[in-house]
């Protein structure tokens, strides 16, 4: 049996961008032949994402997942791989993308086919030959070229240059060893680091790790940014320390 793909949408208060964001999904997903479910944490939003979610359900394969209250994105990202860990098979590939609409469902087949091609954890990569940024601030392009520099010096992943982006691809085996290794731990991180504590914990968990250049469109964002700087910068800085030299 072909393996099955797993969307993960992380959102809090994204109504409007999902909009626009799902349905671009199921149409870029549909001509692929592949078995495919979305899975939307709704990370306590105040919005109207839970009744947009149940709108889109009779339409297409979506599993709605709410928090009662708001947790963070890392929270929220891990509420998601833990469903994706007790319903998909080792072959299944997992995807996970910002639900702010940064983040185009057309770049989904080259991180698929990166998962193929035997890689086990992919990053997109808007800094990589062949990728671009539109509309991204000034000082959160300088946050993100920072902590990548540290996070390329610290782990040195082969060909890997982003780690703290939030659009990338996993085999759910390589996920299911992680999670065999750390448990509950597998995601520590709550806010934004939450995606790069993912990355890190499942290659050095021994998953082959790869990357895939893509159109970061910042212009798109549905919303404010929620990135609450001072305190991202220090989560980035506690992975770049926590972890010893071994897996």
């Amino acid at each position: 049996m072909s393996a099955s793909l797993y969307v993960l949408l992380p959102a809090f208060n994204e109504e409007a961008a999902l909009r626009e964001l799902i349905p671009d999904i199921h149409h870029t997903l549909t001509p692929l032949k592949i078995r495919f479910t979305l899975c939307l944490v709704d990370d306590g939003s105040t919005d109207g994402t839970a009744a947009l979610a149940k709108t889109l359900a009779g339409r297409m394969p979506l599993q709605y997942v709410q928090h009662a209250a708001n947790q963070g994105y890392g929270a929220a990202l891990k509420t998601g791989v833990l469903w994706v860990l007790r319903n998909a098979r080792p072959e299944d590939i997992l995807v996970t993308l910002d639900a702010d609409n940064t983040h185009p469902p057309a770049a989904i087949p080259d991180l698929i086919k990166k998962i193929e091609e035997g890689f086990g954890a992919v990053t997109g990569s808007y800094t990589a030959e062949g990728g671009q940024a539109r509309g991204v601030p000034f000082l959160r392009t300088v946050l993100s070229r920072g902590a990548n520099a540290l996070f390329r010096m610290r782990f040195r992943f082969p060909g890997v240059a982003a780690y703290t982006n939030g659009f990338r691809a996993y085999r759910v085996r390589d996920l299911q060893n992680a999670y065999q290794r750390h448990g509950e731990r597998l995601i520590d991180e709550r806010g934004f680091a939450g995606g790069t504590d993912l990355f890190i914990q499942v290659v050095r968990q021994g998953a082959r790790a790869g990357e895939v250049p893509f159109e970061l469109r910042y212009d798109k964002r549905g919303s404010g940014s929620k990135i609450h700087i001072p305190s991202t910068i220090l989560s980035y800085l506690k992975l770049l320390f926590r972890y010893n030299t071994s897996p």
